[in-house]
């Protein structure tokens, strides 16, 4: 699914389609074989995706959905349309030394998904939603919504 690229189809699969960029604020992957991770868009290295790391290198890539598995095995995959700026020079130093940090094992097994909002690391509505629209009530609101009552008096409270 990282890979669809397709732009047809029912509207709940352009709606699914559409959820990914949200899906990947939460999420951060253990990369196997790297097939299944995008390069630029997926964490799987550090805190953030290349992408937003690096949004000079991104604006710049032939292929911006290339997979770690490709883009690791050989860095002459990783085409950029033009030559670097003095600006991109050092993002590709700096890009170059990130992946010689994290990098994985380009081998070992399929990639795995963590939902890192969660200290179980499985996905919940609920961590995905507090990431998405935080509250901005303050916290003796909060806890009305937590007080056993009827629905209808913690409204009232509210």
């Amino acid at each position: 699914m990282a890979f669809c690229q397709r732009s047809g189809g029912s509207q709940f699969w352009q709606s699914v389609i559409q959820l990914l960029p949200v899906l990947r604020i939460g999420t951060s992957i253990s990369v196997g074989s790297g097939a299944a991770t995008l390069f630029w868009f997926d964490r799987w290295a550090g805190d953030a995706p290349f992408a937003a790391r690096f949004p000079d290198l991104f604006s710049i890539p032939v292929v911006p959905t290339i997979s770690v598995q490709q883009a690791l095995i050989d860095l002459g995959r990783l085409a950029f349309r033009r030559p670097f700026g003095p600006p991109e020079v050092a993002a590709w130093h700096e890009l170059l030394d990130c992946i010689a940090l994290h990098e994985p094992t380009v081998d070992a097994g399929p990639d795995e998904v963590q939902w890192r909002l969660e200290p179980s690391g499985q996905f919940s509505i609920k961590s995905l939603y507090a990431a998405i629209a935080p509250s901005s009530a303050p916290p003796p609101l909060q806890t009305v919504w937590s007080i056993r009552l009827p629905i209808k008096i913690r409204i009232f409270m509210w």
